[in-house]
């Protein structure tokens, strides 16, 4: 199948979004410096904000703190999504080793993670989407499933991704290898809880390690149902993903992925050149009437009030043994 970037640049000229070629490449160069000052930016300050926690004793502040810590999270997990799309280093195995290393903190499998998310981007908004929790049939089960993840979805996803979803999706000759790996992480965390165990570090390292991932997940989900608010259930390619133009602030630290339409549409160009590719692509998205919002706090809200979709057709998530190529 054909990517966008590919079908915008055949040929010589503009194409179909006013780019040309060398504007393209420009948008697809990967800057691994700028991706190691966020790396750097994030864990530095989840170090500080940790040390901040262990430095006072008033439960209030604590709070302020661990939401902000779960908020830093996010911006990693942003970043470990770039990894999926190869689109944070040159090697391949950097964005595999960051994605894995991300994986391993919060206790989420990156090749589950990534595998769900490849499914995600070629069966967007349909029965086959592996991410369409926020879609079905107006029911009880599925508002709470909706809100759950919402709120707990980081949580939640360690039985997802680790368990459920290989067995699910998986080709049958890659389960045991995906299982073996998870043996080996939690072989890994118990190794480093007993460490601590013995260093008497325990209430420390819950206070700035796991505390702060389940902190994460409301901004987490937050972001993933604004991400496709006000989208069209097996619709075309302009109307299965949302963009939210936001304030400079936000855009910098969800890697420019708030522009989460313009993304799918070319998903290997790096998060933080999506606001230049928008300025391209922002009249046709226009013309279009395509998801395209100016508020995160309003779209979040709107997204959270609004529920899953709606879906009347049948659309029970199908079982997807296939292999998503990387590229």
């Amino acid at each position: 199948m054909s990517s966008p970037e590919a079908k915008t640049t055949r040929g010589a000229g503009r194409g179909s979004f006013g780019l040309e070629r060398a504007q393209l490449e420009e948008l697809l160069r990967v800057r691994p410096a700028h991706v190691f000052g966020r790396i750097a930016l994030f864990f530095g300050l989840w170090g500080a904000l940790g040390w901040a926690v262990l430095s006072t004793s008033s439960l209030p502040l604590r709070l302020i703190l661990w939401a902000a810590m779960g908020f830093v999270v996010t911006g990693l997990i942003q970043l470990a999504h770039e990894s999926w799309h190869k689109n944070l280093f040159k090697r391949r195995w950097a964005d595999e080793a960051f994605g894995v290393g991300v994986g391993l903190a919060v206790g989420l499998s990156h090749r589950a993670m990534k595998h769900d998310h490849l499914l995600h981007h070629r069966h967007s908004r349909t029965e086959r989407d592996p991410d369409a929790y926020n879609a079905g049939a107006d029911s009880l089960g599925q508002r709470v499933l909706f809100y759950s993840f919402v709120l707990a979805g980081l949580p939640l996803s360690t039985l997802y991704f680790n368990v459920l979803y290989p067995l699910q999706h998986f080709e049958r000759d890659a389960i045991p290898g995906h299982f073996a790996r998870v043996a080996l992480g939690a072989a890994l965390h118990a190794t480093a809880w007993a460490a601590l165990w013995q260093l008497g570090w325990v209430w420390e390292a819950l206070y700035v390690w796991i505390i702060p991932v389940v902190a994460a997940s409301p901004f987490n989900g937050l972001k993933s149902i604004a991400d496709h608010h006000g989208n069209d259930w097996k619709g075309d390619r302009f109307h299965v993903a949302t963009t939210v133009r936001s304030n400079a602030f936000m855009t910098f630290w969800w890697c420019g992925l708030n522009h989460h339409l313009d993304h799918h549409l070319f998903p290997r160009v790096p998060g933080y050149n999506l606001p230049r590719l928008h300025e391209h692509l922002r009249e046709e998205l226009d013309a279009r009437d395509a998801p395209v919002y100016d508020s995160y706090a309003r779209t979040m809200w709107d997204a959270l009030v609004a529920g899953p979709l709606v879906v009347d057709d049948d659309m029970s998530i199908v079982s997807v043994r296939s292999k998503v190529r990387d590229d």
